[in-house]
């Protein structure tokens, strides 16, 4: 086993980057154009976690609205138009997130980003953040057929390695990123300033965390 590498598998939102705001704001937009109220910022955790239309369906369902006959694709197109546009305007990382990602990159760990957002959105925010350059493979809810809480998303994120015989560590904040982290063997850390709906104490996480200071000096002790 001692010749394994290590791969840290990566959660986005709510794991490294604080993008609330931005998604909540975005959502507004789209629901002030259809004449339905909007949500606010402590709505996120009901919200966020399985793309884009899976928000627009739960902001619907929470202002009552459920006819069968919504068409869903335009508004997930429209929602998307405008994330591009706002994606930036207050999104910022969680404290010790570039620190934390030099510290694992210089102690030889591979890095991995296991996103349900979509790839063109994820590239984006981490290429604004300069953190591109820290993981080897980058991978969002549309790169594959599959998407978390499937472990083939993992799977296939970590096939863009070529890495064959490993280790993995995912770190997230929610369900998918436990279940995801739990089907496929991986180890697993939650970070408590995310954005889950569910009780993260009932995930069965091998490590819960502040924030993502610890991690480096946490993750060198877990043992395979």
């Amino acid at each position: 086993m001692n010749n394994y590498k290590t791969i840290l598998a990566f959660d986005l939102d709510g794991t490294l980057l604080d993008s609330a705001d931005d998604l909540i704001d975005t959502l507004n937009i789209l629901l002030k154009e259809n004449n339905i109220p909007c949500m606010q910022r402590s709505d996120v955790n009901d919200l966020v976690g399985n793309g884009a239309l899976s928000m627009i369906k739960k902001a619907f369902k929470i202002n009552g609205i459920n006819h069968k006959d919504i068409s869903w694709k335009p508004l997930k197109e429209k929602f998307l138009k405008i994330y591009e546009q706002n994606c930036l305007n207050k999104s910022k990382l969680f404290p010790y997130t570039t620190t934390v990602l030099e510290k694992l990159k210089s102690e030889n760990y591979e890095l991995i980003i296991v996103s349900n957002k979509p790839e063109f959105f994820v590239k984006k925010i981490l290429n604004h953040f300069k953190l591109e350059k820290f993981f080897s493979a980058i991978s969002g809810g549309d790169t594959f057929d599959y998407r978390k809480p499937s472990p083939i998303h993992l799977y296939e994120t970590i096939k863009l390695t070529n890495i064959k015989d490993y280790n993995c560590i995912f770190i997230g904040d929610s369900i998918n990123d436990a279940l995801c982290a739990k089907r496929s063997g991986s180890k697993l850390i939650l970070l408590k300033h995310g954005y889950s709906y569910e009780n993260i104490n009932d995930m069965n996480a091998d490590i819960i965390l502040e924030d993502l200071k610890k991690i480096p000096q946490i993750i060198s002790n877990f043992k395979f």
